[in-house]
């Protein structure tokens, strides 16, 4: 689905990817983690044609898409939501669906039925989070780009996403995803890329990861490997 090879980036002096290769293979799952300033935004904002390698491919569904817009890349089937989140605040959360699809159902799966009239402006952030969400799997994507999806979300919403990240990997699309929360990342996910100083430094199953001492000791914490463990 996705390849990812040999990717360069710098910013002036300050590089910050340095021959990055991945792999996201059809109804994976796939987490990437990482200390701030590991290169993960910048690694999604290639793949996703926001920003452009100074070296190396991304081939998506075995074309090279460097160059190519975020819109081409949407028509295509790549879909990423952001850090911060995007909705259009001023419409109501039925009408934001609807921009992308007439399926409401939407809508229900992410717990937004009862607030469907609400203005977006008014929802709580954790509920934000799961409008933009909604928005980009209402696209039918074949991979999503999922940048912190648990962020600002209560524990019962975090299960609840995970439950329908797990669904959307039942109906044959792809994901990666960034996330700080580590707990609730390795609960989606089948494989995690470890990536550090703009390097992929591990790669394994979450069990794997949280045993490898160097990331747990350097990237994840020593506190990680007696929650973990």
């Amino acid at each position: 689905m996705l390849k990812v090879k040999d990717v360069h980036k710098s910013f002036g002096e300050l590089k910050v990817l340095e021959g990055v290769n991945l792999e996201v293979n059809k109804r994976e799952r796939v987490g990437i983690i990482g200390p701030n300033g590991a290169g993960k935004t910048t690694l999604f904002n290639i793949i996703s044609g926001f920003l452009r390698p100074d070296d190396g491919k991304v081939i998506f569904k075995n074309k090279n898409v460097v160059g190519l817009r975020p819109n081409q890349l949407a028509k295509m089937g790549l879909v990423r939501t952001f850090q911060i989140v995007k909705v259009f605040s001023n419409m109501t959360v039925e009408e934001n669906i609807l921009t992308i699809s007439s399926d409401l159902d939407y809508l229900k799966d992410f717990g937004l039925w009862e607030k469907r009239r609400e203005i977006a402006a008014n929802l709580s952030y954790g509920e934000l989070r799961k409008l933009s969400i909604a928005l980009a799997i209402a696209s039918n994507p074949k991979l999503l780009l999922l940048d912190e999806p648990f962020s600002g979300l209560s524990p019962k919403e975090a299960r609840e996403l995970a439950d329908i990240i797990r669904d959307i990997h039942y109906n044959g699309q792809s994901i990666a995803i960034i996330e700080h929360r580590l707990s609730d990342l390795f609960d989606v996910a089948e494989k995690v890329l470890v990536l550090n100083s703009g390097k992929i430094i591990f790669e394994g199953q979450p069990d794997e990861v949280v045993r490898e001492k160097s990331v747990i000791e350097a990237y994840l914490g020593k506190k990680y490997a007696k929650v973990f463990a």
